[in-house]
């Protein structure tokens, strides 16, 4: 189906109605007094079709009311109904206060109506605003009558879609600034495709497009975009929070998702706005920052390992010692695990050197456990030989516990330790439970293999 527009002006206007003025003659009509019916036209907005009168001019009235107002044309002049494409233009010329206009835009549009008589027909528009014009002429009124009809209808549902896609803004901006975001990306991608819709009504009004539907449609969507734009940096900003949090907390792949979401999201607030110089510099500062994080993230397992591991070295408490190799070994193997069945890698570190790294650990950690352990039991037993029964426990138990932890790690990573591991382990905690006992001679390893 051809656009309306095209349908009903095909060849156009008469260019010489449309730019006459002056008085007519005995044998012709006038136009108007002072300017040309062409000087009444907004940018951009095309005439469709035109009709004219010598003498009736134009009535108006309100619905209901039953009375007429005529404004006639006066002697040698004329009365113009223009219809373009975003309203319906009356001109009378020179009436008692010189040439008289009104307009009426097709939003406003509600009845279209005419009838015929034997010297002339008449049509007669309704508004929104419950006022009625009535426009008679000698010519054919049917085009115009369909034509306003049709097209006021198509200018409605843009307005309508206008008005959604208005209201889905407002909803996208209270949804961003209580925090949900994904629900205020949804509001914007439904305003996007309100104005996509009013773009097509568009197009059913005219194949080239209407100049006045076209500023009302980008109007609103530069308020999409401010809407877009507003949230795409605050869930940004958010997903930095959440990166941040999961990286304190090491949950490295959380945390890159995290900022991969931030990355994406700040990417396509930058295609958006690549046009707008400030907008785009902040977008791409912020967007250089979330990459300088991620790169650090994709160290970050790597490194706090080897820098828990160096200060194992550095330090001549056991304790210490034990909980700093403890943390290398699970940053050694979190770093490994991470990537594990991707097919690309996100973190930084060579499998080979990690899977080294956490044998070394791992066997630097049962050693130091188990010589703490038997630090512990030989305190014990002087405790407990001296009677001071309860700090015996306290050392027999700070024992135990260093044991146990460490058993799973000697079956797992350094099996032919399991053994002994277990029967130290198993040995203090008989010492415990025969801490009372006067003959306790339990024989305890010393924690080497």
């Amino acid at each position: 189906m051809a656009p309306i527009i095209n349908s009903y002006n095909p060849g156009g206007v008469d260019r010489s109605a449309l730019e006459g003025t002056g008085r007519g003659g005995i044998l012709s009509d006038g136009y108007l007094r002072t300017d040309p019916l062409a000087a009444y036209l907004g940018s951009g907005e095309e005439p469709v079709i035109l009709r004219s009168n010598a003498k009736k001019g134009v009535g108006r009235s309100a619905v209901g009311s039953g009375e007429t107002e005529r404004i006639a044309p006066g002697d040698g002049y004329r009365a113009f109904a223009l219809a373009t494409d975003a309203r319906l233009l009356i001109v009378v010329g020179d009436t008692d206060d010189g040439d008289w206009s009104v307009s009426v835009p097709l939003t406003d549009v509600e009845v279209v109506e005419h009838s015929d008589g034997v010297l002339a027909s008449e049509f007669v528009v309704t508004t929104a605003a419950d006022e009625q014009w009535y426009f008679p002429c000698r010519g054919d009124l049917t085009p115009m009558v369909e034509y306003l009809d049709a097209a006021s209808l198509r200018w409605i549902a843009v307005e309508e879609h206008l008005d959604d896609a208005r209201d889905a803004v407002v909803e996208a901006d209270r949804l961003t600034e209580s925090r949900m975001y994904d629900e205020a990306m949804a509001a914007v991608r439904d305003a996007m495709g309100e104005t996509d819709a009013a773009r097509r009504s568009e197009r059913e009004l005219s194949e080239d497009g209407v100049a006045a539907v076209a500023r009302r449609i980008e109007r609103v969507e530069e308020r999409i975009e401010g809407a877009r734009l507003r949230t795409l940096e605050g869930r940004a900003a958010h997903s930095i929070d959440l990166a941040e949090s999961h990286w304190r907390e090491g949950e490295y792949a959380q945390a890159h998702d995290a900022y991969g979401a931030a990355h994406d999201d700040y990417e396509e607030a930058l295609a958006a706005n690549a046009g707008d110089a400030d907008v785009a510099e902040r977008l791409r500062t912020k967007l250089d920052r979330v990459e300088r994080n991620v790169a650090a993230l994709e160290r970050a397992p790597v490194e706090r390992a080897e820098d828990a591991h160096e200060r194992a070295r550095e330090t001549d408490d056991l304790v210490e010692r034990g909980d700093e190799l403890a943390f290398a070994l699970d940053r050694y193997r979190t770093a490994l695990e991470l990537d594990w069945g991707r097919s690309a890698r996100r973190f930084q570190g060579d499998p080979e050197a990690i899977r080294r790294a956490v044998d070394a650990v791992a066997r630097e950690l049962v050693e130091t456990r188990r010589r703490y352990a038997s630090e512990c039991v030989r305190r014990g037993d002087e405790d407990r030989d001296a009677g001071r029964h309860a700090r015996a426990e306290s050392h027999y138990r700070d024992a135990y516990d260093a044991l146990v932890d460490t058993v799973s790690v000697a079956r797992e990573l350094v099996p032919e330790t399991h053994d002994d591991v277990q029967d130290h382990c198993d040995a203090v905690e008989a010492r415990l439970r025969r801490l009372d006992s006067t003959d306790d001679q339990t024989p305890v390893s010393s924690g080497t293999s």
